[in-house]
């Protein structure tokens, strides 16, 4: 297309220089005549101007409008660069054989991508789990829910992901929670983030289409306050409808975490609830 332009430009340039060559002589000419004021002189030559700059204006909207038509993609070539719109859109046309392909064509794509996600998993997702921990303190017991925790599972994968930012836990108590994310605690300003990625053990009797409620183990790392270790945990999977639920209450060690409070008890109990879609 490049030197397709290249080669087309010179023609413009020529019928230009065409036009102002014919004012420029005209001006010339007119230059030569004595004893008349410029305005006389110049008369033909000022009609000239505005005849080159029209004529000069319709040379390039003629140039310009040539190009959509003489540089475009071959129309032959992307004949056959068909969409799937296209494809699904086709008919065979026979006097014989009356035979329209567009529904056997969607009901084949239908099956496709059915197949696809039975065998790779879907993903189920939400941004609204919970993640609740509780401690029985000396003093009072220490209580907080983050209800913002970002979770998926893979329905065939057994894979398990749960994101939740330290600064989402809510305390009753304000006091408690401005300490809480101190960093003599979870120090959230350095690690603001918790996090666990497993997989969970499918039993063998399970079915994202089938309801019902399933015992499931999932064992991944966790990562508390820079701290990463493996864990293993029990919990439920409840099919309703298009819904999946989770559960689990477990518990860790504070000490594992780098978590050296006295105040709070050497075990935590965690609550974890999600209902993906």
């Amino acid at each position: 297309m490049f030197f397709k332009l290249m080669k087309e430009l010179p023609q413009m340039f020529v019928i230009a220089l065409l036009i102002w060559g014919v004012v420029l002589w005209i001006f010339y000419k007119n230059h030569q005549k004595a004893n008349v004021s410029f305005l006389q002189k110049h008369r033909t030559t000022i009609i000239a101007v505005l005849l080159g700059l029209v004529l000069t204006v319709t040379d390039i909207w003629l140039f310009v409008s040539y190009i959509p038509s003489n540089f475009k993609k071959n129309p032959v070539a992307d004949s056959t660069q068909l969409s799937p719109d296209l494809l699904l859109d086709s008919t065979w046309k026979d006097t014989s054989h009356a035979i329209t392909t567009t529904a056997v064509a969607k009901d084949s794509l239908k099956k496709v991508d059915s197949t696809l996600i039975k065998q790779a998993g879907k993903n189920h997702i939400t941004k609204k789990a919970s993640i609740k921990f509780f401690s029985k303190g000396p003093a009072e017991d220490i209580e907080a829910t983050n209800s913002n925790v970002a979770c998926s599972f893979n329905d065939k994968t057994g894979e398990l992901k749960f994101t939740g930012l330290i600064r989402g836990f809510q305390f009753e108590n304000e006091l408690m929670q401005e300490h809480f994310n101190d960093k003599d605690y979870m120090n959230s300003d350095v690690y603001p983030k918790t996090s666990f990625t497993g997989k969970m053990g499918l039993p063998a009797n399970f079915s994202i289409e089938k309801e019902g409620a399933y015992s499931v183990s999932v064992e991944g790392p966790l990562t508390i306050r820079g701290v990463t270790k493996s864990t293993k945990v029990t919990g439920t999977i409840i099919i309703a409808g298009k819904s999946v639920a989770l559960k689990s209450v477990f518990k860790i060690k504070r000490a594992d975490f780098n978590i050296n409070i006295d105040e709070v008890a050497e075990e935590l109990e965690i609550t974890v609830t999600a209902v993906l879609n």
